[in-house]
């Protein structure tokens, strides 16, 4: 797992981008230089180019998606992003042979097919040197650079501090090496070790949220969960492959987070007004709660809801059965009061499903009980989640608490 930070992210978005418009001028460019004015001149054959450049775009849509060909993460060699990029125009090429010849028409020319190609391939493989030159050219400078460290004593690290040092268009920074994880720089994001500490620190790096790369020899090391990558001549090993963080994956989760937030405001805005007026009415104060929680990435945002208990409560102290705090009990057992996190999810703070965000005084705590807490920080924190789902949700013991921050 190469780590894609919010600006590789960006980058990767505008070469997705730059690389359909890049296809699109090709494909319609070739047709003009090819045809002249189709569109005047032969309707029907230009109706046949037309389709075959809506199957051509479904076709770049889906191997975009599953074949990872847009990733500029921290880290990545040039090689790997143009040898990928080979692979999807190669598989493109295929799909679009196959559909030509299930169509059993001669209308499309071969010469323009191998000529959009080879442009296609040309262009596009010089489209990615430039996006890789550039992130390398902002790390050269300095700016966007992922920190590390290592932990414990190795030989490799100075071999990997040298490697670093030659080469800061990787994208790492070396922060040197700490003994223990109290020593680790609040500016570190990843945590390298080797495998002899790995069962011995593992809890507690997960724990701080900090992600795992092992530097091998790798002989005492299972391969659940794990994906190679490579730094120059240096191999390391992630120990957890990250969820929603590669392909088209980040992409449309949000989009699918934004459309469903921004239809369900709409549609739920008359309940939503008639909640806010009850809430108004039979109880003095705010209608809306607001409270700190942390969610994606360790960062703190403001979470929404309808209160349902008094004004003046402690927000900070857990509700009971028959508290006397609770003013709405029904808004409460109905999960309603959760509505305005509709508007967290627009803003991108939450997803509607992920792990419920918890409160500032309780993270700490959490923290300390529950073997990789960190980890649920690598997501966008949810309105409801896997311990909604499990019955985790409301006043419970300390043991049922563990369950569900473990969910």
């Amino acid at each position: 797992m190469e780590y894609r930070s919010q600006n590789a992210r960006q980058r990767e978005l505008g070469l997705r981008i730059a690389d359909g418009a890049l296809l699109a001028v090709l494909f319609w460019g070739g047709v003009a230089l090819r045809f002249g004015d189709l569109q005047a001149e032969n309707p029907a054959y230009f109706d046949h180019y037309l389709r075959l450049a809506q199957w051509l775009g479904i076709f770049w849509f889906l191997l975009g998606w599953v074949g990872q060909p847009y990733q500029l993460a921290v880290g990545v060699e040039l090689r790997t992003v143009v040898a990928r990029f080979v692979r999807q125009t190669g598989l493109l090429l295929a799909l679009t042979a196959l559909l030509v010849v299930s169509l059993k028409t001669y209308v499309y020319s071969r010469v323009f097919l191998v000529g959009i190609f080879t442009a296609y391939l040309s262009l596009g493989a010089l489209l990615r040197v430039a996006f890789v030159q550039a992130g390398r050219s902002r790390f050269r400078r300095g700016i966007g650079l992922v920190g590390v460290q290592g932990l414990g004593a190795s030989p490799m690290w100075d071999l990997i501090a040298r490697e670093l040092a030659e080469r800061p268009d990787y994208g790492y920074r070396w922060l040197g090496t700490v003994e223990s994880l109290d020593g680790v720089d609040s500016d570190a994001a990843e945590l390298w070790l080797t495998p002899d500490r790995v069962l011995a620190e593992l809890d507690a790096a997960e724990t701080r949220g900090l992600r795992l790369r092992v530097v091998p020899d790798l002989a005492a090391l299972p391969a659940s969960r794990t994906q190679w990558s490579a730094l120059g001549n240096v191999l390391l090993l992630d120990w957890r492959r990250e969820p929603l963080a590669s392909g088209w994956a980040p992409t449309v989760k949000r989009g699918v987070d934004v459309l469903g937030s921004a239809i369900a405001l709409m549609l739920l805005a008359p309940l939503m007004a008639l909640i806010a007026l009850w809430v108004r009415l039979r109880s003095r104060g705010p209608v809306l709660f607001a409270q700190p929680r942390y969610g994606y990435r360790g960062d703190q945002f403001t979470i929404w809801k309808f209160r349902s208990m008094d004004a003046h409560a402690n927000p900070d102290l857990q509700a009971v059965p028959g508290d006397a705090r609770v003013l709405h009990p029904w808004l409460r057992a109905s999960h309603l009061d959760e509505l305005p996190q509709l508007w967290n999810v627009l803003r991108g703070d939450m997803s509607p499903v992920g792990p419920r965000p918890h409160m500032e005084s309780d993270t700490q705590r959490y923290a300390d009980a529950v073997r990789g807490y960190g980890i649920r920080h690598w997501v966008r924190p949810g309105i409801t989640g896997l311990a909604q789902a499990r019955g985790l949700h409301g006043h419970t013991d300390e043991t049922s608490m563990a369950e569900r921050v473990k969910a």
